[in-house]
Protein backbone atom coordinates (compact mmCIF):
# COMPACT_ATOMS: atom_id res chain seq x y z
CA UNK A 1 0.00 0.00 0.00
CA UNK A 2 1.37 3.40 -1.05
CA UNK A 3 2.46 4.78 2.23
CA UNK A 4 1.95 8.49 0.36
CA UNK A 5 -2.19 8.11 0.53
CA UNK A 6 -4.48 10.45 2.88
CA UNK A 7 -5.69 8.41 6.13
CA UNK A 8 -9.29 8.64 4.17
CA UNK A 9 -7.94 6.77 1.26
CA UNK A 10 -6.18 4.10 3.12
CA UNK A 11 -8.82 3.60 5.26
CA UNK A 12 -11.46 3.19 2.22
CA UNK A 13 -9.16 0.70 0.35
CA UNK A 14 -8.91 -1.41 3.83
CA UNK A 15 -12.35 -1.68 3.78
CA UNK A 16 -12.75 -2.52 0.03
CA UNK A 17 -9.93 -5.60 1.09
CA UNK A 18 -11.19 -6.47 3.88
CA UNK A 19 -15.02 -6.60 2.20
CA UNK A 20 -12.96 -8.48 -0.67
CA UNK A 21 -12.32 -11.46 2.14
CA UNK A 22 -14.79 -14.48 2.68
CA UNK A 23 -16.96 -13.57 5.75
CA UNK A 24 -15.35 -15.98 7.87
CA UNK A 25 -11.54 -14.13 7.76
CA UNK A 26 -13.50 -10.65 8.29
CA UNK A 27 -13.05 -10.83 12.22
CA UNK A 28 -9.69 -12.58 12.45
CA UNK A 29 -8.50 -9.79 9.90
CA UNK A 30 -9.67 -6.69 12.02
CA UNK A 31 -8.89 -7.52 15.16
CA UNK A 32 -5.33 -8.65 14.00
CA UNK A 33 -4.63 -5.47 11.47
CA UNK A 34 -7.22 -2.42 12.56
CA UNK A 35 -4.78 -1.00 15.19
CA UNK A 36 -1.67 -1.17 13.60
CA UNK A 37 -3.21 -0.02 10.10
CA UNK A 38 -4.52 3.09 12.14
CA UNK A 39 -1.77 3.58 14.26
CA UNK A 40 0.96 3.93 11.10
CA UNK A 41 -1.38 6.12 9.31
CA UNK A 42 -1.15 8.94 12.57
CA UNK A 43 2.29 8.28 13.73
CA UNK A 44 3.82 11.09 15.23
CA UNK A 45 0.78 12.77 15.60
CA UNK A 46 1.04 13.33 19.61
CA UNK A 47 -0.54 15.85 21.31
CA UNK A 48 1.54 18.92 23.07
CA UNK A 49 0.54 22.14 25.19
CA UNK A 50 2.92 24.53 25.54
CA UNK A 51 3.91 26.00 28.98
CA UNK A 52 6.03 28.98 30.53
CA UNK A 53 9.40 26.89 30.72
CA UNK A 54 9.36 24.10 28.13
CA UNK A 55 7.42 21.90 25.48
CA UNK A 56 6.10 18.65 27.46
CA UNK A 57 3.92 16.32 25.98
CA UNK A 58 0.67 15.44 28.32
CA UNK A 59 -1.26 12.25 28.91
CA UNK A 60 -5.36 12.45 28.21
CA UNK A 61 -6.94 13.51 31.38
CA UNK A 62 -8.49 11.50 33.32
CA UNK A 63 -12.23 11.24 32.27
CA UNK A 64 -15.45 11.07 33.79
CA UNK A 65 -15.97 8.21 31.49
CA UNK A 66 -14.34 4.56 32.02
CA UNK A 67 -12.34 4.64 28.78
CA UNK A 68 -9.35 2.01 29.99
CA UNK A 69 -8.91 -0.94 27.86
CA UNK A 70 -10.97 -3.83 29.48
CA UNK A 71 -13.52 -1.59 31.45
CA UNK A 72 -16.91 -1.70 30.81
CA UNK A 73 -18.77 0.24 27.57
CA UNK A 74 -21.82 -0.53 28.92
CA UNK A 75 -24.18 2.74 29.64
CA UNK A 76 -26.25 1.29 32.08
CA UNK A 77 -23.94 0.20 34.13
CA UNK A 78 -22.07 3.77 33.83
CA UNK A 79 -24.91 5.56 34.12
CA UNK A 80 -27.95 3.94 35.23
CA UNK A 81 -26.11 2.99 38.17
CA UNK A 82 -24.29 5.84 39.42
CA UNK A 83 -25.01 9.32 39.75
CA UNK A 84 -27.13 9.24 36.70
CA UNK A 85 -29.88 6.78 38.46
CA UNK A 86 -29.73 9.27 41.38
CA UNK A 87 -30.70 12.13 38.93
CA UNK A 88 -33.14 10.25 36.81
CA UNK A 89 -36.73 11.75 37.77
CA UNK A 90 -39.05 9.99 35.31
CA UNK A 91 -39.07 7.73 31.80
CA UNK A 92 -41.47 7.85 29.00
CA UNK A 93 -42.27 4.40 28.52
CA UNK A 94 -44.76 2.28 25.27
CA UNK A 95 -46.08 -0.76 26.03
CA UNK A 96 -47.31 -4.13 23.79
CA UNK A 97 -49.57 -5.99 25.57
CA UNK A 98 -50.06 -9.78 24.70
CA UNK A 99 -52.10 -12.92 26.04
CA UNK A 100 -49.34 -15.31 25.12
CA UNK A 101 -46.11 -15.57 26.08
CA UNK A 102 -44.98 -17.04 22.81
CA UNK A 103 -46.47 -14.05 20.71
CA UNK A 104 -44.95 -11.56 22.83
CA UNK A 105 -41.43 -13.81 22.37
CA UNK A 106 -42.21 -13.93 18.63
CA UNK A 107 -42.55 -10.13 17.92
CA UNK A 108 -39.64 -9.36 20.14
CA UNK A 109 -37.92 -11.00 17.06
CA UNK A 110 -39.62 -8.94 14.85
CA UNK A 111 -38.73 -6.17 16.46
CA UNK A 112 -34.65 -7.02 16.95
CA UNK A 113 -34.84 -7.74 13.04
CA UNK A 114 -36.64 -4.45 12.39
CA UNK A 115 -39.84 -6.39 10.40
CA UNK A 116 -42.34 -3.86 12.09
CA UNK A 117 -41.45 -0.36 14.12
CA UNK A 118 -42.98 -0.61 17.56
CA UNK A 119 -45.83 1.59 17.01
CA UNK A 120 -47.16 -0.71 14.36
CA UNK A 121 -46.72 -3.55 16.58
CA UNK A 122 -48.96 -1.79 19.30
CA UNK A 123 -51.38 -0.54 16.49
CA UNK A 124 -51.99 -4.32 15.07
CA UNK A 125 -52.10 -6.77 17.77
CA UNK A 126 -51.79 -4.93 21.36
CA UNK A 127 -54.72 -5.93 23.86
CA UNK A 128 -54.12 -2.85 25.54
CA UNK A 129 -57.37 -0.92 23.82
CA UNK A 130 -56.62 2.26 26.34
CA UNK A 131 -53.04 2.61 24.83
CA UNK A 132 -53.14 0.92 21.26
CA UNK A 133 -54.63 3.40 19.26
CA UNK A 134 -51.77 5.99 20.60
CA UNK A 135 -48.94 3.31 19.45
CA UNK A 136 -48.69 2.02 22.98
CA UNK A 137 -47.86 5.33 24.98
CA UNK A 138 -47.90 5.04 28.02
CA UNK A 139 -46.67 8.06 28.91
CA UNK A 140 -43.84 9.66 31.56
CA UNK A 141 -43.43 7.05 34.59
CA UNK A 142 -41.54 8.23 38.10
CA UNK A 143 -38.03 6.59 38.22
CA UNK A 144 -38.81 6.08 41.56
CA UNK A 145 -40.18 2.21 42.68
CA UNK A 146 -43.56 2.13 43.48
CA UNK A 147 -44.31 5.82 42.78
CA UNK A 148 -46.17 7.60 40.14
CA UNK A 149 -45.41 10.72 38.35
CA UNK A 150 -47.32 14.05 39.26
CA UNK A 151 -48.88 13.98 35.34
CA UNK A 152 -52.51 12.81 36.59
CA UNK A 153 -53.14 12.63 33.10
CA UNK A 154 -51.63 10.08 32.26
CA UNK A 155 -50.77 7.97 35.64
CA UNK A 156 -53.97 8.12 37.11
CA UNK A 157 -55.04 4.52 35.76
CA UNK A 158 -51.78 3.99 35.58
CA UNK A 159 -52.04 0.37 37.54
CA UNK A 160 -54.35 -1.11 35.33
CA UNK A 161 -52.19 -0.07 32.37
CA UNK A 162 -48.90 -1.53 33.69
CA UNK A 163 -49.72 -3.01 37.18
CA UNK A 164 -46.78 -2.33 39.73
CA UNK A 165 -45.06 -5.21 39.81
CA UNK A 166 -44.23 -5.02 35.91
CA UNK A 167 -43.25 -1.25 36.22
CA UNK A 168 -41.12 -1.70 38.70
CA UNK A 169 -39.06 -4.84 36.62
CA UNK A 170 -38.55 -2.68 33.69
CA UNK A 171 -37.12 0.18 35.86
CA UNK A 172 -34.94 -2.25 37.52
CA UNK A 173 -33.83 -3.52 34.21
CA UNK A 174 -33.07 -0.86 32.30
CA UNK A 175 -33.67 3.06 31.94
CA UNK A 176 -31.41 3.38 28.58
CA UNK A 177 -34.03 4.45 25.84
CA UNK A 178 -34.64 2.21 23.43
CA UNK A 179 -34.45 -0.36 24.93
CA UNK A 180 -37.44 -3.31 25.13
CA UNK A 181 -37.67 -5.77 27.82
CA UNK A 182 -40.50 -8.33 28.59
CA UNK A 183 -42.33 -8.47 31.59
CA UNK A 184 -45.34 -9.81 32.43
CA UNK A 185 -48.43 -8.89 35.10
CA UNK A 186 -51.94 -9.94 36.05
CA UNK A 187 -52.93 -8.35 32.55
CA UNK A 188 -50.82 -10.58 30.38
CA UNK A 189 -47.44 -10.15 28.98
CA UNK A 190 -46.45 -6.78 28.14
CA UNK A 191 -43.36 -5.30 25.33
CA UNK A 192 -42.15 -2.27 27.28
CA UNK A 193 -40.14 0.31 25.45
CA UNK A 194 -38.12 3.15 26.97
CA UNK A 195 -38.55 5.51 24.93
CA UNK A 196 -37.25 9.07 26.32
CA UNK A 197 -35.67 9.88 29.76
CA UNK A 198 -35.73 13.12 32.18
CA UNK A 199 -32.72 14.01 34.69
CA UNK A 200 -32.20 16.68 36.95
CA UNK A 201 -29.44 18.21 35.06
CA UNK A 202 -29.29 20.79 37.71
CA UNK A 203 -28.76 18.23 40.31
CA UNK A 204 -25.99 16.51 37.92
CA UNK A 205 -23.91 19.53 37.75
CA UNK A 206 -21.35 20.58 39.81
CA UNK A 207 -22.43 24.57 41.12
CA UNK A 208 -20.63 26.64 42.92
CA UNK A 209 -22.14 30.50 44.31
CA UNK A 210 -19.78 33.26 43.00
CA UNK A 211 -17.56 35.32 44.95
CA UNK A 212 -17.62 39.18 44.94
CA UNK A 213 -14.89 39.37 42.42
CA UNK A 214 -16.92 37.92 39.94
CA UNK A 215 -20.35 38.15 40.70
CA UNK A 216 -22.08 39.06 37.37
CA UNK A 217 -22.91 42.78 37.91
CA UNK A 218 -26.88 44.21 36.32
CA UNK A 219 -29.89 43.78 37.21
CA UNK A 220 -30.52 41.58 40.70
CA UNK A 221 -34.43 42.07 40.64
CA UNK A 222 -36.28 42.55 37.20
CA UNK A 223 -39.69 44.37 37.43
CA UNK A 224 -42.30 42.61 34.94
CA UNK A 225 -45.59 43.36 34.16
CA UNK A 226 -46.20 46.52 36.00
CA UNK A 227 -43.86 45.99 39.26
CA UNK A 228 -46.51 42.98 40.03
CA UNK A 229 -43.81 40.54 39.80
CA UNK A 230 -39.78 40.05 41.01
CA UNK A 231 -37.78 37.61 40.61
CA UNK A 232 -34.14 37.02 42.04
CA UNK A 233 -32.63 36.26 38.75
CA UNK A 234 -28.91 37.68 38.02
CA UNK A 235 -28.71 39.86 34.95
CA UNK A 236 -30.92 40.52 32.27
CA UNK A 237 -30.54 36.44 30.67
CA UNK A 238 -32.03 35.16 34.79
CA UNK A 239 -34.78 37.82 33.20
CA UNK A 240 -35.59 36.54 30.34
CA UNK A 241 -35.20 32.87 32.14
CA UNK A 242 -37.83 34.23 34.52
CA UNK A 243 -40.17 35.39 32.46
CA UNK A 244 -40.07 32.17 30.08
CA UNK A 245 -41.27 30.22 32.98
CA UNK A 246 -43.65 32.59 33.79
CA UNK A 247 -45.22 32.59 30.25
CA UNK A 248 -44.18 36.32 30.51
CA UNK A 249 -43.07 38.09 27.45
CA UNK A 250 -39.98 39.61 28.34
CA UNK A 251 -39.23 42.79 25.99
CA UNK A 252 -35.40 43.31 26.35
CA UNK A 253 -33.43 43.11 23.20
CA UNK A 254 -31.15 40.14 24.17
CA UNK A 255 -28.78 38.23 21.73
CA UNK A 256 -26.16 35.17 21.46
CA UNK A 257 -22.92 34.27 19.32
CA UNK A 258 -22.12 30.71 18.90
CA UNK A 259 -18.64 30.41 17.58
CA UNK A 260 -18.49 26.19 16.21
CA UNK A 261 -15.00 24.26 16.23
CA UNK A 262 -14.59 20.85 14.70
CA UNK A 263 -16.96 18.46 13.33
CA UNK A 264 -20.62 18.26 12.55
CA UNK A 265 -21.66 16.80 15.42
CA UNK A 266 -20.40 19.82 17.06
CA UNK A 267 -22.49 21.66 14.19
CA UNK A 268 -25.54 20.28 15.01
CA UNK A 269 -24.96 20.36 18.71
CA UNK A 270 -24.78 24.22 18.44
CA UNK A 271 -27.93 24.00 16.07
CA UNK A 272 -29.84 22.12 19.33
CA UNK A 273 -28.28 24.99 21.73
CA UNK A 274 -29.96 27.52 19.16
CA UNK A 275 -33.16 25.92 19.60
CA UNK A 276 -33.19 26.19 23.59
CA UNK A 277 -31.76 29.78 23.40
CA UNK A 278 -34.79 31.12 20.84
CA UNK A 279 -37.03 29.69 23.02
CA UNK A 280 -36.08 32.05 25.87
CA UNK A 281 -36.48 34.66 23.37
CA UNK A 282 -33.05 34.94 23.01
CA UNK A 283 -32.08 36.07 19.10
CA UNK A 284 -28.58 35.09 17.34
CA UNK A 285 -26.87 38.06 17.03
CA UNK A 286 -26.41 39.56 12.98
CA UNK A 287 -23.34 40.20 11.49
CA UNK A 288 -23.84 43.42 10.32
CA UNK A 289 -24.91 44.59 14.05
CA UNK A 290 -21.48 43.36 15.38
CA UNK A 291 -19.18 45.03 12.86
CA UNK A 292 -21.63 48.40 11.71
CA UNK A 293 -23.21 48.84 15.21
CA UNK A 294 -21.06 47.57 16.92
CA UNK A 295 -23.53 45.44 19.51
CA UNK A 296 -21.78 43.12 21.43
CA UNK A 297 -23.90 39.86 22.57
CA UNK A 298 -25.36 39.30 26.09
CA UNK A 299 -24.55 35.39 25.97
CA UNK A 300 -21.71 34.50 24.34
CA UNK A 301 -21.25 30.26 23.28
CA UNK A 302 -17.88 28.27 22.21
CA UNK A 303 -18.44 24.85 21.17
CA UNK A 304 -15.01 23.65 21.49
CA UNK A 305 -13.13 20.43 19.66
CA UNK A 306 -10.31 18.91 21.34
CA UNK A 307 -8.88 17.61 18.42
CA UNK A 308 -7.26 20.44 16.54
CA UNK A 309 -3.41 21.29 18.12
CA UNK A 310 -2.90 23.50 21.20
CA UNK A 311 -7.39 22.89 21.62
CA UNK A 312 -7.50 24.46 25.24
CA UNK A 313 -4.97 27.27 24.67
CA UNK A 314 -7.13 28.37 21.50
CA UNK A 315 -10.20 28.20 23.78
CA UNK A 316 -8.50 30.96 26.37
CA UNK A 317 -7.32 33.19 23.10
CA UNK A 318 -10.70 33.27 22.49
CA UNK A 319 -12.63 34.20 25.44
CA UNK A 320 -10.21 36.72 26.19
CA UNK A 321 -12.11 40.01 25.11
CA UNK A 322 -15.17 38.53 26.55
CA UNK A 323 -13.88 38.22 29.99
CA UNK A 324 -12.56 41.58 29.69
CA UNK A 325 -15.78 42.93 28.50
CA UNK A 326 -16.83 41.07 32.48
CA UNK A 327 -13.95 42.13 34.45
CA UNK A 328 -15.28 45.69 33.20
CA UNK A 329 -18.66 45.83 34.65
CA UNK A 330 -20.56 44.08 31.57
CA UNK A 331 -23.26 41.92 31.94
CA UNK A 332 -22.54 38.86 29.32
CA UNK A 333 -23.10 35.39 29.84
CA UNK A 334 -19.75 32.82 28.91
CA UNK A 335 -20.37 30.10 27.95
CA UNK A 336 -17.51 27.01 26.95
CA UNK A 337 -18.85 23.84 25.83
CA UNK A 338 -17.91 20.52 23.73
CA UNK A 339 -15.17 18.49 23.92
CA UNK A 340 -12.18 20.78 25.53
CA UNK A 341 -15.30 21.36 28.50
CA UNK A 342 -15.60 17.77 28.72
CA UNK A 343 -12.24 17.39 28.91
CA UNK A 344 -10.60 19.83 30.91
CA UNK A 345 -14.26 20.66 33.32
CA UNK A 346 -13.64 22.93 36.17
CA UNK A 347 -10.33 23.65 35.57
CA UNK A 348 -11.49 26.22 32.93
CA UNK A 349 -12.92 28.39 35.74
CA UNK A 350 -9.51 28.21 37.54
CA UNK A 351 -7.99 29.35 34.62
CA UNK A 352 -11.03 31.91 33.73
CA UNK A 353 -12.88 32.58 36.35
CA UNK A 354 -14.85 34.79 34.49
CA UNK A 355 -16.55 31.78 32.74
CA UNK A 356 -20.29 30.71 34.02
CA UNK A 357 -20.94 27.62 32.23
CA UNK A 358 -18.85 24.43 31.63
CA UNK A 359 -20.48 22.00 29.71
CA UNK A 360 -19.90 18.56 28.04
CA UNK A 361 -22.05 17.87 24.87
CA UNK A 362 -24.02 15.31 26.08
CA UNK A 363 -25.53 18.45 27.78
CA UNK A 364 -26.26 20.04 24.65
CA UNK A 365 -30.29 20.24 24.21
CA UNK A 366 -30.35 20.95 27.80
CA UNK A 367 -28.57 24.18 28.46
CA UNK A 368 -31.15 26.15 28.98
CA UNK A 369 -31.67 24.35 32.02
CA UNK A 370 -27.94 25.10 33.18
CA UNK A 371 -28.15 28.33 32.50
CA UNK A 372 -31.04 28.78 35.29
CA UNK A 373 -28.43 27.60 37.58
CA UNK A 374 -26.27 30.54 36.08
CA UNK A 375 -28.89 32.94 36.42
CA UNK A 376 -29.02 32.20 40.18
CA UNK A 377 -25.78 33.66 40.18
CA UNK A 378 -23.61 30.20 40.39
CA UNK A 379 -20.83 29.17 38.36
CA UNK A 380 -21.82 25.56 36.31
CA UNK A 381 -19.55 22.53 35.54
CA UNK A 382 -21.69 19.89 33.82
CA UNK A 383 -19.66 16.86 32.70
CA UNK A 384 -21.14 14.19 34.52
CA UNK A 385 -22.19 10.81 32.09
CA UNK A 386 -25.77 11.12 31.65
CA UNK A 387 -28.22 9.36 29.22
CA UNK A 388 -28.86 10.84 26.43
CA UNK A 389 -32.35 12.52 26.24
CA UNK A 390 -34.66 13.60 23.50
CA UNK A 391 -34.58 17.38 22.12
CA UNK A 392 -36.96 19.86 24.24
CA UNK A 393 -37.09 22.15 21.68
CA UNK A 394 -36.74 22.54 18.19
CA UNK A 395 -32.90 22.84 16.39
CA UNK A 396 -32.49 25.86 14.67
CA UNK A 397 -31.50 24.30 11.14
CA UNK A 398 -28.55 26.54 9.25
CA UNK A 399 -30.66 25.41 5.98
CA UNK A 400 -33.96 24.62 4.84
CA UNK A 401 -32.92 22.12 2.40
CA UNK A 402 -30.50 19.88 4.61
CA UNK A 403 -30.51 18.45 8.15
CA UNK A 404 -28.38 16.72 10.55
CA UNK A 405 -29.92 13.89 12.45
CA UNK A 406 -28.27 12.22 15.50
CA UNK A 407 -28.85 8.55 15.90
CA UNK A 408 -25.72 7.33 18.02
CA UNK A 409 -23.61 9.54 20.61
CA UNK A 410 -19.99 8.39 22.06
CA UNK A 411 -17.65 5.86 20.71
CA UNK A 412 -16.61 2.23 22.33
CA UNK A 413 -12.85 1.66 20.04
CA UNK A 414 -10.82 3.74 22.69
CA UNK A 415 -7.87 3.84 19.92
CA UNK A 416 -4.69 5.04 21.46
CA UNK A 417 -4.99 8.49 19.54
CA UNK A 418 -8.37 9.49 19.51
CA UNK A 419 -9.72 11.33 22.23
CA UNK A 420 -13.49 11.00 21.03
CA UNK A 421 -14.48 8.18 23.84
CA UNK A 422 -13.04 10.52 26.61
CA UNK A 423 -14.77 13.28 26.01
CA UNK A 424 -18.18 12.07 24.10
CA UNK A 425 -18.18 9.26 26.34
CA UNK A 426 -19.69 5.59 25.37
CA UNK A 427 -22.39 4.35 22.82
CA UNK A 428 -25.53 5.57 23.13
CA UNK A 429 -27.86 4.96 20.49
CA UNK A 430 -31.03 6.87 19.88
CA UNK A 431 -34.24 4.40 19.71
CA UNK A 432 -35.36 4.38 15.74
CA UNK A 433 -38.61 5.32 16.10
CA UNK A 434 -37.68 9.12 16.92
CA UNK A 435 -35.35 9.18 14.46
CA UNK A 436 -37.51 8.11 12.15
CA UNK A 437 -40.14 10.63 13.46
CA UNK A 438 -37.66 13.90 13.55
CA UNK A 439 -36.76 12.63 9.57
CA UNK A 440 -40.54 12.22 8.96
CA UNK A 441 -40.86 16.05 10.30
CA UNK A 442 -38.23 17.30 8.70
CA UNK A 443 -39.40 15.80 5.10
CA UNK A 444 -42.68 17.25 5.80
CA UNK A 445 -41.14 20.76 6.15
CA UNK A 446 -39.63 20.41 2.93
CA UNK A 447 -35.89 18.49 4.09
CA UNK A 448 -34.62 17.15 1.01
CA UNK A 449 -31.67 15.48 2.67
CA UNK A 450 -30.32 14.05 5.57
CA UNK A 451 -27.06 13.40 7.15
CA UNK A 452 -27.19 10.74 9.91
CA UNK A 453 -24.55 11.54 12.44
CA UNK A 454 -22.62 9.54 15.21
CA UNK A 455 -18.73 9.18 15.86
CA UNK A 456 -19.05 5.48 15.52
CA UNK A 457 -22.33 5.42 12.80
CA UNK A 458 -22.14 1.91 11.63
CA UNK A 459 -22.21 0.55 15.20
CA UNK A 460 -25.49 1.83 15.89
CA UNK A 461 -28.07 -0.39 18.17
CA UNK A 462 -24.86 -3.18 19.42
CA UNK A 463 -26.06 -1.15 22.64
CA UNK A 464 -29.55 -1.58 23.04
CA UNK A 465 -31.75 -4.68 24.09
CA UNK A 466 -32.21 -6.38 21.85
CA UNK A 467 -29.36 -5.59 19.46
CA UNK A 468 -30.11 -3.46 16.37
CA UNK A 469 -27.96 -2.97 13.05
CA UNK A 470 -27.30 -0.42 11.51
CA UNK A 471 -28.23 -1.86 7.94
CA UNK A 472 -32.18 -1.85 9.05
CA UNK A 473 -32.04 1.67 10.28
CA UNK A 474 -30.73 2.88 7.02
CA UNK A 475 -33.39 0.79 5.25
CA UNK A 476 -36.06 2.26 7.10
CA UNK A 477 -34.87 5.51 6.84
CA UNK A 478 -34.21 5.89 3.20
CA UNK A 479 -37.82 4.31 2.51
CA UNK A 480 -39.35 7.75 3.99
CA UNK A 481 -41.32 9.50 1.15
CA UNK A 482 -40.29 12.27 -0.04
CA UNK A 483 -36.51 11.81 1.39
CA UNK A 484 -34.37 12.69 -1.74
CA UNK A 485 -30.87 11.93 -0.66
CA UNK A 486 -29.82 10.00 2.97
CA UNK A 487 -25.75 10.49 3.88
CA UNK A 488 -24.22 9.19 7.09
CA UNK A 489 -20.86 10.16 8.88
CA UNK A 490 -18.26 8.83 10.13
CA UNK A 491 -18.34 4.84 9.81
CA UNK A 492 -15.60 2.70 11.04
CA UNK A 493 -14.14 -0.11 8.86
CA UNK A 494 -14.95 -2.99 11.64
CA UNK A 495 -18.38 -2.77 11.18
CA UNK A 496 -18.47 -1.79 7.84
CA UNK A 497 -20.54 -4.65 7.09
CA UNK A 498 -21.87 -6.58 3.51
CA UNK A 499 -25.47 -5.62 5.29
CA UNK A 500 -24.64 -2.01 5.10
CA UNK A 501 -23.28 -1.87 1.78
CA UNK A 502 -26.19 -3.83 0.58
CA UNK A 503 -28.54 -1.00 2.30
CA UNK A 504 -26.30 1.82 0.29
CA UNK A 505 -27.05 -0.08 -2.66
CA UNK A 506 -30.51 -0.68 -2.61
Amino acid sequence: MNPHLSFSTTTVLYTIVLLSLPSKYHAFVTNRDHNNMMMSSVKNHHRYHHSSSSLSMVATPPSKYPTKRGSTVDSRKIIASGTGREHLTAVRIKHVLFASHELARQSFVQLRNAAITFDDLALQISNCVETREKGGEIGWVSTILGEATDDSDKNEHLDLILPESARNEVLQKTTKPGDIVLVSSNRGHHLVQIVDVMVDVSQLAFSKVRTSKTLIPGIAKLDLQQSVMKKDKKGILGGAISAEQEGILYESDLTYKIETMGCQMNVADSERMEGQFQSLGVRPLKQQEENEQKKKPDLIVLNTCSIRDHAEQKVYSYLGPYAKRKREGEDVTIVVAGCVAQQEGESLLRRIPEIDLVMGPQYANRIGDLLEDVSNGNQVVATEASHIMEDSTKPRRQSSVAAWVNVIYGCNERCTYCIVPTTRGVEQSRPAESIIQEVTELVSQGYKEVTLLGQNIDAYGRDMIPKRKFSDLLRTVGAIPGLKRLRFVTSHPRYMSLGVVDAVAD
